[in-house]
């Protein structure tokens, strides 16, 4: 709580220009609507400092006094406000002034034209232009996002599949039809799409008890589709979703020998891997038996158009398996040090290729990101971090995320060590250092998902999932639903059906069904 003083007074600018002020705000609406530097309030309370040993001091603006600051959800709307809080008014960006970005209001739709649903080419088309906010005179994008910097990577995938199959056409027809009509509220275009998809899926069922199902790369290509024209069909994260990754990951180990050069199995063995971080389970390619397909796969022409995120997929790509052996050990009743000892050697040797992919990753993109000289307006994120760029955004979280994956495993371990194993080990991480790298996610949501395309959107889904799940399993359940408040909150500004209670059911529980009928000749 505010200190009454704090309270009753003004912000430093309004008190100089003897103006109206808002009271208990970070930045007054003067300040914002006037589009002028304010001084703002002493306000210590949005942000805690965790490593420090007495009482939270005030607010610093230096840089180094936010380093440790985590979430004080005690400053935020209460939870029958909280979801209105998350939203960020119009005016919101006018205090802060990014070289590489300019912060408008989100463009309004062009008419729909009167479009043929059945057009699979002119609906690709329409749903490429309203996926990455295409508008305008040479179709400029609203986003600096360069092709490959997206983690859908639709651009370069959907033109060039339009025509391979019927079943194929059928998810691409679905995709389009259903994030457009949900765009623009067309319920005709989402029951046209509802059908497509349903077309596809029988397709898709009647086709994969064949015998060179295995290796189409049509059905392949099918199912990475589908899996994501379940997020627009309300069902993210739920069974349908899971079990079109399940069919793609198993359509992937019987393809070891037919490498493609477009970047498709690249995106089905990401998609994969996410799917298995979120939901904490095992994942057959984290095994290294399948380390020479997968380098493969991650050399190829179509994963280099993207190399820093694709490097850090290979990198952390045995983490599932680790993460799984973990919880093992929190979950038995007796366990060996030997056995915990190995995987904390396979533990290090993923800190290891993280910390080789974080020295490229600065010196490709040195100073990509910052901290606010202010807070923005008092419904947004706390004090959010500013990017040069969405793929910089993109990369940091990821790096952040996994970061924040190993630590936890590492401490999780450790716990379960005798006094004498731990000793010749190096000492784990301060609590306040994961807490440091889950404020940084949360701080980096506004950045990405706020006034910006959906295919910028998506690429924060990954991390701010991995940290509602570190919240979760904290038992800090204020954080969590923070959390599901911004997919929520994602969810109403993309106009996709989405339920964010999905998001805690996915990480408490395994669901899903494997796709069946299909086996590797």
């Amino acid at each position: 709580m505010l200190p009454m003083t704090q309270g009753k007074g003004s912000c430093k600018s309004c008190r100089e220009n003897k103006a109206q002020c808002d009271k208990k705000r970070p930045r007054c609406s003067e300040c914002v609507s006037a589009n002028k530097a304010c001084g703002g309030y002493d306000l210590g309370s949005i942000f805690i400092n965790i490593s420090a040993t007495g009482p939270a001091p005030l607010w610093s603006r230096s840089q180094n006094s936010q380093k440790y600051l985590v979430l004080d959800l005690a400053s935020q709307p209460d939870n029958s406000q909280q979801s209105q809080g998350l939203q960020l008014p119009p005016g919101s960006w006018s205090g802060i002034s990014t070289p590489s970005r300019a912060m408008t209001a989100s463009p309004s739709l062009p008419a729909l034209a009167d479009i043929d649903p059945t057009n699979i080419r002119d609906m690709t088309e329409l749903f490429l232009d309203v996926y990455y906010r295409r508008f305008g005179p040479g179709k400029t994008m609203a986003d600096p996002l360069q092709p490959g910097a997206e983690i859908g990577g639709w651009r370069n995938l959907l033109p060039l599949w339009i025509g391979q199959s019927g079943v194929l056409d059928a998810a691409i027809g679905a995709l389009a039809a259903c994030f457009v009509g949900s765009q623009y509220r067309n319920e005709q275009l989402v029951n046209r799409a509802r059908n497509m998809y349903l077309d596809a899926l029988q397709k898709l069922q009647k086709i994969l008890p064949e015998p060179e199902a295995a290796h189409r790369p049509d059905l392949l290509a099918t199912t990475l589709v589908m899996s994501s024209t379940e997020l627009f069909l309300s069902n993210y994260g739920g069974s349908s979703q899971r079990a079109h990754i399940d069919g793609a990951t198993r359509l992937l180990e019987c393809m070891s020998e037919d490498l493609d050069s477009e970047g498709l199995h690249s995106h089905v063995l990401a998609l994969g891997l996410f799917e298995a971080l979120n939901s904490r389970r095992s994942y057959s390619f984290s095994s290294p038996s399948h380390s020479s397909f997968v380098q493969r796969i991650f050399s190829s022409a179509g994963a280099s158009r993207n190399n820093l995120y694709f490097q850090w997929c290979e990198s952390v790509l045995p983490l599932p398996n680790i993460l799984v052996s973990t919880d093992g050990v929190a979950n038995s009743p007796a366990n060996s040090p030997s056995d915990i000892l190995a995987i904390l050697d396979d533990l290090t040797a993923v800190e290891h290729s993280l910390a080789n992919w974080y020295t490229t990753l600065k010196a490709s993109a040195p100073g990509a990101w910052t901290f606010p000289a202010s807070q923005v307006s008092p419904g947004s994120v706390p004090f959010p971090l500013q990017f040069n760029t969405i793929e910089a955004c993109t990369l940091y979280n990821l790096f952040w995320a996994s970061q924040l994956l190993v630590l936890e495993a590492r401490a999780t371990l450790f716990a379960y060590l005798p006094t004498s194993a731990i000793a010749d080990l190096p000492p784990i991480e301060p609590q306040s250092q994961l807490a440091e790298y889950a404020s940084l996610i949360c701080r980096s949501v506004q950045y990405c998902t706020s006034n910006t395309s959906f295919a910028a959107t998506e690429n924060m889904f990954v991390p701010l999932g991995l940290v509602a799940g570190y919240y979760q399993r904290q038992a800090d359940g204020d954080r969590t639903k923070w959390c599901v408040s911004a997919f929520s909150r994602i969810a109403r500004e993309h106009k996709i059906v989405y339920v964010a209670e999905r998001v805690q059911e996915r990480m408490s529980r395994g669901e899903g069904q494997t796709v069946e009928g299909m086996e590797c000749a």
